[in-house]
């Protein structure tokens, strides 16, 4: 069976109180209150013959990299053997760092990097999630894909490049327009996801 386990995002800070500063200068947008359709679900109605996974990690407002780690290992005695890993943003980061430390034993089918940070110079406040190298990615599957858009508001498209840098022989597909992806409905992931 075909498990597609999809990471989401978050925020990480260095310190309790870069977060709690970070919280008071936060705004509240309203309309972000009312239920928005995410590609997340999306992505699993449309694969009705995969094990689409959406676990909710743990803190994802001040993310802690050793909790998701501990969290991560829990599912991944679920895998079986044909696993896609899907990580947006922080889970982008994650899953960078998460395979760099740790390589699997055994490769997934696919990693797919979404709108990821690497260590924005422009950004100090990464948390735990830093990436410092992302060159054993390879190790844990032969199909990696980078996915970035260039307005993303949130990560500098010029973390893609450290990425590439890493990943030679990862897949890179470039947006425009497409911001930090939070459509609804995101096909060209699901283009990638059918590839296997």
């Amino acid at each position: 069976m075909k498990q597609v386990l999809i990471i989401h995002g978050g925020d990480s800070f260095s310190s309790y109180e870069s977060y709690v500063s970070s919280l008071r200068a936060s705004k509240i947008d309203y309309e972000r209150l009312k239920l928005q359709h995410k590609w997340r679900t999306w992505i699993a109605e449309q694969l009705q013959e995969a094990d689409v996974l959406l676990p909710t990690f743990p803190n994802s407002n001040n993310a802690v990299y050793d909790e998701w780690k501990i969290y991560f290992e829990k599912l991944t005695t679920f895998f079986g053997d044909d696993v896609h890993l899907v990580g947006h943003s922080l889970g982008a980061m994650f899953l960078a760092r998460y395979l760099q430390d740790s390589p699997f034993e055994r490769k997934v089918s696919q990693v797919i990097l979404i709108a990821g940070g690497y260590d924005d110079d422009s950004n100090e406040d990464l948390g735990s999630f830093r990436v410092q190298s992302a060159t054993n990615l390879p190790q844990s599957s032969d199909d990696i894909h980078l996915l970035h858009s260039i307005d993303d508001p949130v990560v500098p498209y010029t973390e893609l490049a450290k990425f590439q840098a890493d990943l030679p022989s990862a897949t890179t597909h470039v947006f425009d327009g497409r911001g930090h992806f939070i459509d609804a409905t995101f096909p060209e992931l699901l283009d990638i996801l059918n590839q296997k």
